[in-house]
């Protein structure tokens, strides 16, 4: 009989943002004039590891900034005049939060303007925590400025994000021919388990499963201990 050994390796690669799917946040105005903004995702936003060259940390620029498309008298909310000119001034942020500015070659500072421009518009700022642990919150605090004077100002809007969790993996021996890996990272995120059967720069990664995190972060994968004499394992976020 072979005897096996399952090592587990704790590893959290990079995938291309294109991966995920878009988070909006709609601007529009009410029956009063007065701007209206949802955030159509659930917060803490969750960022990956940074997919663009030389920004570092945790970033994404699916954090997209729409106008209102079609006016919604039932719930009160219109799409905004193209003769609106939109920006967004940033008021405050934690440290290690940063939004890249509209050119792309500096961080924002407190006080300043992203340009956005006339409705229909269809803006994705780059946001990146430069600096962060896992599992602790980072927010920042907006506002979206007409500078027409069509519309007020929009109330202060706080936006909170988090680094993706890294998982954590255990083993058990199920008693029957078959082992169970266990993987905790970060609620409703998806990860893809792989194997290899070495370590190294030679390895080669072979996806065995996908997987979304339930509401806790747990999954688990479970496989035969007879396939293979010697097998690895890593998670990687998709």
């Amino acid at each position: 009989m072979k005897s096996l050994f399952f090592t587990l390796l704790l590893c959290l690669l990079v995938r291309s943002a294109s991966a995920h799917g878009e988070a909006p946040i709609n601007v529009g105005h009410n029956g009063a004039g007065l701007l209206t903004v949802e955030v159509q995702t659930i917060q803490p936003l969750v960022l990956h590891p940074s997919p663009y060259p030389g920004i570092s940390g945790y970033a994404t620029a699916l954090i997209g900034l729409h106008s209102v498309v079609f006016d919604d008298p039932f719930n009160d909310v219109f799409k905004p005049s193209p003769d609106a000119d939109f920006r967004f001034i940033l008021l405050a942020k934690d440290p290690g939060m940063e939004i890249w500015q509209d050119g792309g070659v500096r961080f924002m500072t407190n006080g300043e303007s992203f340009y956005i421009g006339h409705p229909p518009f269809d803006t994705h700022p780059v946001w990146n925590l430069i600096s962060s642990t896992p599992g602790n919150i980072y927010s920042l605090t907006i506002k979206f400025h007409d500078a027409t004077g069509i519309y007020p100002d929009s109330d202060p809007l706080i936006l909170t994000f988090t680094p993706i969790a890294p998982p954590q993996l255990s083993i058990q021996d199920n008693g029957d021919d078959a082992v169970s890996v266990n993987f905790i990272g970060s609620p409703q995120e998806q990860y893809v388990v792989q194997s290899s059967t070495n370590l190294g720069p030679a390895a080669i990664w072979s996806d065995v499963s996908t997987n979304t995190a339930d509401a806790d972060g747990f999954w688990t994968y479970s496989t035969s201990r007879s396939d293979v004499p010697q097998q690895f394992f890593r998670a990687v976020a998709r």
